[in-house]
């Protein structure tokens, strides 16, 4: 069964000289999402609308699906802020522009 995104936001992702991606990502990618005054990190799907790749630098609007977020998706709200990152730190920001019910 295929999960429904959560929100759509506008994420920038840093540039490789500024510790971003060192490598273009697709629909698919998964990153952790931290948002702020919350202690835990969730693991995000994302699915990009308007390009194939996405590069280091890059500033896109995403579909974003929370992975097991079920007890958090309820405290997401439009213009919340957030941090992206995988295993090698900080990877980009973003901010949420519409929530889905």
């Amino acid at each position: 069964m295929k999960k429904l995104p959560n929100f759509k936001a506008l994420i920038n992702y840093y540039p490789t000289e500024k510790g971003g991606l060192v490598s273009p990502v697709s629909t698919g990618f998964r990153a952790t999402f931290l948002f702020p005054f919350e202690l835990q990190t969730y693991i995000g799907a994302q699915t990009f609308e308007e390009e194939e790749l996405i590069f280091p630098g890059d500033s896109v609007s995403v579909d974003v699906t929370l992975i097991n977020a079920e007890l958090f998706l309820d405290k997401l709200y439009t213009g919340m802020d957030f941090e992206i990152s995988d295993n090698t730190g900080t990877i980009g920001n973003g901010i949420i522009v519409a929530v889905y019910s």
